[in-house]
């Protein structure tokens, strides 16, 4: 049986992290999404590491996604008035 090259970052640690973003900055999954694009541009990777790869990425996206909307939700915003309103609300 053939062994099977190191996947890196595709770890099942890594990837509940990714999942719910605990014990990561949005700073680090952008960092960890980076080094994820550059494995997945390289021109030997093998199909199902490629796979593995994009499904790992997809974790990555949705747990920014969930901080960006955890930071939208705590940003204020001041009106004309002085009166502070929740973001995104006119």
């Amino acid at each position: 049986m053939q062994e099977r090259p190191d996947t890196g970052d595709l770890g099942p640690d890594t990837n509940r992290q990714a999942d719910t973003g605990e014990g990561q900055s949005l700073e680090e999954l952008f960092a960890e999404a980076e080094a994820l694009i550059g494995r997945m541009e390289e021109p030997d990777l093998p199909l199902e590491d490629a796979f593995a790869a994009y499904e790992h990425g997809m974790k990555i996206i949705r747990a920014c996604n969930s901080r960006i909307d955890q930071v939208e939700q705590k940003m204020l915003v001041m009106n004309a008035e002085g009166e502070l309103t929740p973001f995104g609300e006119d």
